[in-house]
């Protein structure tokens, strides 16, 4: 790669990843998604970054996976565990991810998208899963889309390849907000910026492992209220809540920088 693929630049509390390929369309080569990944944990493991921000360069935000002929020289990496891992790792990031959806989502674009968050889309983007085209399936993107659409709708787009807009999307439920313009696409994020700024950053964490959780567990009538039980037990316990506590009862703004999310803070006391 003579110009990186993956850009990556921090202001703030605030990493953002871009998708740099636009003469391809962002399209997502072998390379690209291993970079992907080693910036994506690079800003996971930062404790001065608390929220990510993921976005394309050009006129696209990703035309899914690179279907070109790819260099033959021998890797060793697995595409499809590296691919698979990409998901995998912005889905279940412990800091909160707002998708910058700057254009058109195909295929795995799509996946990142369903892996964030926060969707604050363009007006003049779409979302498509066009790999019945082509004779393939959505596989490695199936996993983060299907329990968030629901099997009637992921079988109606991916069975269709059609062109969702953004209108629908939010229409349908799995876009955050539509922006009217490209300066309306920059400030609605930045709003979502300006609120997340204002939460703890173990809360942020814990609150996505939480609604995780008990997703996962189906509603198990017996499971779930044990374990939303130990995990409010354990939240009020910690410095953090003993923080936010005492700023709200000396009417004080809390302040969370002592609070960074770095390798050691990580993992969740849920």
């Amino acid at each position: 790669m003579s110009e990186k693929e993956v850009l990556y630049g921090q202001q703030g509390a605030v990493a953002t990843i871009t998708l740099n390929r636009p003469k391809r369309g962002n399209a997502l080569s072998g390379p690209m998604v291993n970079l992907f990944v080693a910036i994506l944990n690079k800003a996971i493991e930062d404790p001065t970054v608390r929220i990510i921000v993921v976005t394309g360069n050009g006129k696209y935000f990703c035309t899914g996976m690179d279907l070109t002929p790819q260099d033959d020289t021998p890797s060793a990496t697995d595409p499809v565990a590296a691919t698979q891992s990409m998901f995998s790792t912005l889905s279940r990031c412990p800091k909160p991810t707002i998708a910058r959806v700057n254009g058109p989502a195909l295929g795995g674009g799509v996946g990142i998208v369903f892996s964030c968050n926060f969707r604050i889309v363009h007006p003049g983007a779409y979302f498509s899963m066009p790999e019945v085209h082509r004779g393939l399936i959505p596989a490695l993107i199936s996993e983060v889309i299907v329990p968030q659409l629901g099997a009637f709708r992921s079988k109606q787009y991916m069975l269709s390849g059609e062109r969702v807009s953004a209108q629908e999307g939010y229409r349908v439920g799995f876009v955050t907000s539509v922006a009217e313009d490209d300066a309306s696409l920059d400030k609605k994020v930045q709003d979502y910026i300006d609120l997340l700024l204002q939460s703890g950053p173990g809360a942020m964490r814990d609150v996505k492992l939480l609604v995780d959780n008990v997703d996962g567990r189906g509603g198990d009538a017996k499971v779930v209220p044990v374990y939303v039980r130990e995990a409010f037990g354990k939240m009020i316990s910690s410095e953090e809540a003993a923080h936010g506590i005492g700023a709200f009862a000396s009417r004080e703004k809390p302040s969370w920088d002592e609070f960074g999310l770095g390798a050691e803070k990580l993992k969740s006391k849920l």
